[in-house]
Formats: structure tokens, C-alpha cells, sequence
């Protein structure tokens, strides 16, 4: 296979020394069965709550159905729930629901999230019990996937997987945050060393995708202070520094789209400053790829960083 050249590509010009970038176009990742071990979370109990048994006469013959049940303020704040809520707040309409539960359907956003809860139980969870009943156990997923939290962008649909395969994050344009010790609140670093040390993840997947209002964000601004949407986007500059020298010249939305492939760059040479990502990557115990989905014109980029050494002997 030949080397992509580095520096004019945005698959290539962010790799860390020892590494190159491997780009495939239009490829998806086949994810596998899982079969490493997991020391994830497990539930402390499988009781259901919340829920409540009733007779309902049908045809004269009694049955046993399940029910939502209505949990009032009064008994949700006896339980701990709203307890912390700032005064003036009420914590109301708690409920559980099954397959059962009446949902209205005026329109409401929410009342679709429940319908759609609603048909997922029955078509979807209740026909696959063994494989509820394991992921009751524990999850062990392959592949960690770090993906924008752009509603147009959907990984469980786009790449057809099933519950507990991936272990996905979601931030606005994807971005990975180096490795730092400052700080309290670091939650995709968080969810890295998750993924990696206990689930033990054997691949990283960063994707970004076109017309991405993080990456235009990045793009426009001047200034990354004041804000949160700017403090988190600096994270890109480098990716932003590069598409205005190569593209120089070119039209915005072909800065950006360049901007957002080389941004999926950054936080890939982000993802080896955390010392238990290179350790498994040197180990060949972990992969780490890139890709862009374009939604505009249906197609998914992808590609790979290699350790050098293997590339020049593979």
C-alpha cells in the first residue's frame, strides 16, 4: 500500500511522530461479535420498579397485566428524587413505562419519544430476549466511537448496530481534548479511560461530517473565550491553521469541509497523548481510525493511523 503524503491531505498532517494515516474511501468497519472479557458496571438488581400488577377482566376471564404507575411529587421527594432541585422547582409526571402504558399523540415531541419506547419494546426488546438478558450482565463492546452530537448524525442507524456493540460519545464536532491533569469536569477524557482500561475497547473510531456547526464555529471565530461553545471548539485550531493555508484561496464551505476531515486528525493525535491509548497501540492491542460522514452527498470516508514501523513492514 502507498504512503499518503503528509501535509497535503486531511488525513495525514497531524500524525504524531511514528505514525501514518491509512485512508480507504466509502468503507465502513464491520464490528464483529464481542469477545473480550468486561469488568463494566453491573445492575444491582433486575426488580422492575415502579411498576404495579391489576386484574383487567377480558371476556370475563381475569388477567394479570403490567401498568405505568403514577409517582407523585410527594412520594418521588420521599424516595430522594428532586431533592436537590432549586426552590421554586417540583419534580412532577414521574412515570414507568412499558409496551402497555396509553401515550397520547398530539404531536408533542415527548409523547413521540415515548411511542417510539413504546414500539421499540415491543418489536425490538421483546424479540430479542437473550440478548437483553446478557447485556443485563454487562456490556463488552469492540469499538468505541467518538462521533458529533449533530441530530443529522446518527451512528446506531448509520452503521447498523445493535445494543452493547459500541461505546459511543458524543460532543459538539467530535473533538478529543489532549490528555491534562487540570481541571475537574472531563467528560469525553472520561469516557476514553473508560473505554479503554475497564471495557477494554479494541477499536477507537473518530467520525466527523459535513456541514458541521462546530467546525463553522471554529472557522468564524476570532475570539474562543467567554463562552463554552468556544472554549471547546479551541481544541481545533490546529485543524483550522491548516485549512486556511492549503485551502487558501478556496470557497468557505470547501475550507470547512477540508477543516472538518483535518479536525478528525487532531483529536486523533489527541487520542495518543493519553499514555494508555499509545501503550495499546504500540502493543497492537488498539486501533484508532478516522472517518467523515457526508450526509449531503451519501457517502462515509474512512481511514487509519499506523505506527510507522508497521506500516513500512506490513
Amino acid at each position: 500500500m502507498e504512503a499518503v503524503q503528509v501535509g497535503s491531505s486531511p488525513t495525514a498532517g497531524f500524525a504524531s511522530d511514528g505514525f501514518l494515516a491509512r485512508k480507504s474511501a466509502h468503507v465502513a468497519p464491520k464490528i464483529g461479535p464481542c469477545t473480550a472479557p468486561c469488568s463494566a458496571w453491573r445492575p444491582q438488581s433486575s426488580e422492575p420498579r415502579g411498576f404495579a400488577w391489576r386484574p383487567v377482566a377480558d371476556n370475563g376471564i381475569a388477567k394479570v397485566v403490567k401498568f405505568s404507575r403514577h409517582v407523585t411529587t410527594r412520594v418521588a421527594l420521599m424516595r430522594g428524587l428532586g431533592g436537590m432541585l432549586k426552590e421554586g422547582y417540583v419534580l412532577r409526571k414521574h412515570e414507568i413505562l412499558d409496551e402497555h402504558t396509553p401515550v397520547q399523540s398530539t404531536g408533542d415531541v415527548i409523547e413521540k419519544l415515548k411511542n417510539g419506547f413504546k414500539n421499540f419494546k415491543k418489536n425490538e426488546y421483546n424479540q430479542k430476549p437473550d440478548l437483553y438478558a446478557k447485556l443485563a450482565e454487562g456490556q463488552e463492546p469492540k469499538v468505541m466511537m467518538i462521533t458529533c452530537a449533530d441530530s443529522r448524525v446518527c451512528p446506531t442507524m448509520l452503521h447498523g448496530l445493535e445494543a452493547g456493540e459500541a461505546f459511543i460519545v458524543r460532543n459538539v464536532a467530535n473533538l478529543v481534548p489532549p490528555c491534562e491533569g487540570s481541571g475537574e469536569h472531563h467528560g469525553t477524557s472520561a469516557a476514553i479511560e473508560f473505554a479503554v482500561t475497564v471495557l477494554q475497547v479494541e477499536r477507537i473510531v473518530v467520525m466527523g461530517h459535513s456541514n458541521c456547526g462546530g467546525i463553522r464555529a471554529l472557522m468564524t471565530r476570532d475570539i474562543y473565550s467567554g463562552d463554552f461553545v468556544g472554549s471547546w471548539v479551541r481544541i481545533g485550531l490546529p485543524a483550522k491553521e491548516k485549512a486556511l493555508s492549503l485551502m487558501a484561496g478556496k470557497s468557505f464551505d470547501e475550507q470547512c469541509g477540508f477543516c472538518e476531515q483535518e479536525a478528525v486528525n487532531v483529536s486523533l493525535v489527541n487520542l495518543l497523548t493519553f499514555p494508555f491509548i499509545e501503550e495499546r497501540v504500540k502493543a497492537g492491542k488498539l486501533r484508532i481510525f478516522g472517518m467523515h460522514y457526508d450526509f449531503v452527498q451519501g457517502h462515509l470516508t474512512s481511514w487509519e493511523i499506523e505506527r510507522e514501523d508497521d506500516f513500512v513492514h506490513a
